[in-house]
């Protein structure tokens, strides 16, 4: 909670499983699906397919997170960063909506993970 502004905004598609996008206006819902969206559990490695690593990247010109497994993202979030604090998230994990992402991903090469196995 120490990371985010006061007025933090987070939007997310549900990895496409919501009707519309997910928006999130406190600090503390924001913190809260944060945490409960990074928690590795064993449902979640199956159905991503494997175990995920996470990579920093600059997405649309924003600092982001990429989750990979193999050479396919599984999603996004980038952020938008205000007085060193993180003022918005963008949460992307419909596939549909990863697919210009993940091409450019397959064609550079990677640097090592920031997180290796989550």
């Amino acid at each position: 909670m120490a990371l985010l502004t006061d007025d933090v905004t987070a939007l997310s598609d549900g990895a496409g499983l919501a009707r519309r996008l997910l928006r999130y206006d406190t600090p503390e819902q924001v913190a809260s699906h944060v945490r409960a969206g990074f928690k590795p559990t064993p449902a979640k490695r199956r159905l991503a397919g494997g175990t995920p690593a996470f990579h920093f990247a600059l997405v649309n010109g924003s600092p982001a997170a990429l989750a990979v497994v193999g050479d396919r993202i599984l999603g996004v979030m980038a952020f938008e960063v205000r007085d060193g604090k993180v003022a918005s998230l963008r949460g992307i994990a419909a596939a549909a909506r990863l697919r210009r992402l993940d091409e450019a991903w397959r064609q550079h090469e990677p640097e090592a993970p920031a997180i290796a196995a989550w």
